[in-house]
């Protein structure tokens, strides 16, 4: 794991995005699965988005399959959600760490733009 500064690495994101903006409900259920999913960093960087970015290993591919698969689930059994988008991108990204070896803000790449792009167009 880096340590303080800005890395190139290698991650696997996953971004979900809904086609309204997110009630209250509807954003503490996602926060609630993003929250959980073991990711190296997440976030909500907008009214309809939330990105997770896992560090490419065999438990980071594991964890970003096992929320595309719980995203996946939860459009099929909760029809409030059918509207939510996912996508994934595995590429090279720049990431801020900290002192304490944790990253800091939301990693930058073309990745994140794919993953985003995949999402929109598979919403609804």
């Amino acid at each position: 794991m880096p340590r303080f500064g800005t890395h190139a690495l290698d991650f696997d994101v996953v971004i979900a995005t809904e086609d309204k903006v997110l009630d209250a409900r509807h954003f503490n259920v996602l926060y609630g699965v993003f929250s959980a999913c073991g990711a190296d960093y997440f976030a909500y960087v907008e009214p309809k988005m939330f990105q997770a970015y896992f560090l490419k290993s065999a438990q980071g591919k594991r964890r970003a399959d096992d929320l595309v698969a719980t995203l996946t689930e939860l459009k099929k059994l909760m029809p409030d959600y059918v509207g939510v988008g996912v996508g994934r991108s595995q590429g090279c990204l720049a990431a801020r760490f900290g002192w304490s070896g944790k990253i800091k803000q939301p990693p930058v790449g073309e990745e994140v733009q794919k993953a985003g792009a995949e999402a929109s167009a598979k919403r609804g």
